[in-house]
């Protein structure tokens, strides 16, 4: 085998957990909130061994379970694809091999391109995306050392997950915060896509505890964060949600009636890939 090729896979088996090869879990998984009627409608999928079926769950904006676990009949695969959708890029600049953000906002079957006033940056791997009027907010992950430091040789498996937020018009010049080092499948980070409200973008996501004994405890390993930021002052705020977590999700996130509802899958007894549930929390927006 090619030093090369073999290097790599030494790189691939000795991975750690936050990036290691993607099993989904038994039982309730991969939920979507969704805003109905002023609520919100968590549908997910249960998967009971060769049989996969959609269910729903129904919550006031404060958190009230107002209609419980049901089955729902439609698939969501069989629910019509909005044709409105907007999607943050990387493009390679031919000269300095640099990378800079591409929104592309798709209205009726007509694709706009917004280069993103943001810096370029050298490694980039794009999250979820979102729009509030004309300002776009995104995350997306970076390794979690300067690659441009000749002297590190090494590559690093861990990654830092990182917030931008710029104008799809005019020239004023775009934020990027750092979030922190989150959870991930392959390359893709255990988070929501933003969310804008009471004038600033969340973001939800997993990463690993802090302390040794927390990391040991396979129901206290994980974290599911809820991050708030200024897009005017850059100031970043943190808070543990409550509730058992996993790197292995999906992490969604929307907004009604001046709350945020958050939903995630975790294994019932933390194990992999074990029998997981639906974990839902509820935040109420600042007011002001």
């Amino acid at each position: 085998m090619p030093a090369k090729a073999l290097f790599g896979l030494v790189c691939l088996l000795s991975a750690p957990l936050l990036s290691q090869a993607h099993m989904n879990p038994h039982g309730d998984i991969n939920p979507s909130v969704e805003v109905e009627d002023g609520k919100f409608s968590i549908h997910f999928i249960s998967r009971v061994e060769t049989e996969t079926l959609n269910w729903g769950m129904v919550f006031t904006p404060e958190g009230k379970l107002i209609l419980p676990r049901h089955r729902i009949l439609v698939k969501r695969e069989q629910q019509p694809v909005p044709s409105d959708t907007i999607k943050v890029e990387t493009r390679e600049e031919p000269r300095s091999g640099k990378t800079r953000f591409i929104l592309t906002q798709t209205t009726a079957g007509q694709k706009v391109e917004h280069p993103l006033p943001l810096a370029p940056v050298k490694f980039a791997f794009v999250g979820q995306s979102a729009l509030a009027g004309e300002w776009a907010g995104f995350t997306w992950t970076a390794p979690s050392y300067d690659w441009s430091d000749k002297k590190r040789v090494e590559p690093s498996n861990s990654l830092n997950l990182m917030f931008s937020t710029a104008t799809t018009k005019g020239l004023a010049s775009g934020k990027t915060v750092l979030l922190g080092e989150p959870a991930t499948i392959y390359d893709s980070p255990t988070a929501s896509a933003p969310v804008w409200a009471a004038g600033r973008w969340w973001v939800a996501w997993v990463h690993q505890a802090e302390t040794e004994a927390e990391r040991k405890d396979p129901l206290r390993a994980w974290e599911t964060i809820l991050t708030s930021i200024d897009p005017v002052s850059g100031k970043v705020e943190h808070k543990r949600l409550p509730g058992i977590s996993s790197w292995n999700t999906p992490v969604s996130m929307k907004t009604t009636g001046g709350w945020l509802c958050i939903a995630w899958n975790a294994s019932i007894d933390g194990s992999y890939p074990g029998v997981a549930k639906i974990v839902t929390a509820f935040e109420k927006l600042p007011e002001g």
